[in-house]
């Protein structure tokens, strides 16, 4: 062998290095440091904007709650107070009812008591009457006792018997007339004391019943306000495939359009080459 063939390979070349100096490594740290610092300076901020409206919304929650529970506190006390009310207006009545049943049965009553004599009477006291100002002892029944007490008139009264009846029968009518004024003056009192009563208590009702109207006309515009955005909602996606749609046919008679006008122009090109071959051979012949 004369000759030894050499090997076609050839040694790997080496990339070449790009000498930087210190200038413009420290530059490009620098650099770097700020496009870092950017970065975490914006997002410290969206933390922080995102941690101030979360704030923000528990604040109106918050608030929306303790608005909430004032409003239901003072509607447990006012309904509360007119329950009271109602009530108290129910026993006054009941308690005028049945006062006012029994002065008259004392008005009508007593008066016919009063001419009849009483085994318990003591007719010699008939002057010490007059020193009696209180009605009290004069419209009292008889006490009970052993044997109880006999009301009777005789058929021919003493002279006693009859100054005894007749002066008892004056000063009981009188009492009696003077126990049904004062009890008037009570029973005025007390019927306009239950007027205010009961009109306290309709007034509440009457508030009760506009806060639950209110309570259902929101609702009602809640409900409203959903079904308008649901509707919006779903007419959204209906208008961007509408959109979709139109770009797409756009897209697609522009392809028809460039095809058409790219064939024009190979068609154009094919023809001017035909014709330059044509002259070439015309020349060579």
């Amino acid at each position: 062998m004369d000759t030894e063939q050499e090997p076609d390979s050839q040694p790997a070349r080496k990339r070449p290095r790009i000498d930087l100096g210190v200038g413009e490594r420290k530059r490009g740290k620098s650099m770097f440091g700020i496009v870092l610092g950017t970065l975490n300076k914006a997002k410290i901020e969206d933390k922080e904007r995102n941690a101030s409206e979360a704030a923000k919304k528990r604040q109106m929650i918050d608030q929306r709650l303790q608005a909430k529970l004032r409003k239901e506190t003072d509607s447990v006390r006012r309904s509360e107070e007119a329950k009271k009310d109602r009530n108290a207006a129910n026993r006054k009545e009941e308690e005028l009812q049945l006062k006012d049943s029994i002065y008259k049965l004392r008005r009508t009553h007593l008066p016919l008591y009063s001419h009849f004599l009483c085994t318990s009477d003591d007719i010699q006291s008939i002057d010490s009457m007059e020193d009696q100002p209180s009605s009290i002892t004069l419209l009292a029944l008889p006490t009970r006792s052993h044997p109880p007490p006999l009301f009777y008139l005789p058929a021919i009264l003493t002279a006693s018997q009859e100054t005894f009846l007749e002066k008892r029968t004056i000063k009981v009518k009188e009492a009696a007339e003077s126990e049904w004024s004062t009890f008037r003056g009570e029973r005025t009192a007390g019927i306009d004391e239950i007027k205010e009563l009961r009109l306290r208590v309709a007034d509440e009702d009457a508030r009760r019943k506009k806060e639950k109207k209110d309570e259902t006309e929101a609702d009602e515009k809640i409900h409203v306000n959903k079904d308008e955005q649901m509707t919006s909602d779903e007419s959204k996606p209906s208008e961007s495939k509408a959109e979709e749609r139109d770009s797409k046919t756009e897209e697609k008679t522009e392809e028809r359009e460039s095809k058409a006008e790219e064939m024009e122009v190979d068609v154009s090109t094919k023809e001017e080459s035909g014709m330059r071959a044509d002259d070439e051979d015309a020349v060579e012949y």
